[in-house]
Formats: C-alpha cells, structure tokens, sequence
C-alpha cells in the first residue's frame, strides 16, 4: 500500500509543479488565477500523500 501512496505523491507533486509553470507563462488573469488554485489543490493532495508515505 505504501506503493500506491508514494506513486500518488510523486504524481501529484509533478501535476502541481506543472501547474505552477503554466501559471507563471499565463498572461490573462482568470487563468492564471485558476491555474494558482487548481496548484494549491493538487499542493495540499501532494502533501497528505508524503505524509502517508512517510508514516
């Protein structure tokens, strides 16, 4: 199981990084803003994802 989590992790924590980029390369607002927010998301999945693994 600890397998699973730590794929997760590592998906997660890609996905936010890629989102973090696209958000830094947007130039109109709203994306940008729904860039940042869908990161932060994908972020605090990452997070608990880790902590699983490290548990």
């Amino acid at each position: 199981m600890k397998v699973f989590w730590l794929l997760l992790a590592v998906l997660l924590t890609c996905l936010t990084l890629g989102g973090l980029m696209s958000a830094a390369k947007g130039v109109d607002g709203p994306s940008v803003i729904f860039d940042l927010v869908i990161s932060a998301l994908l972020g605090a999945g990452a997070v608990g994802s880790w902590r699983r693994v490290g548990s």
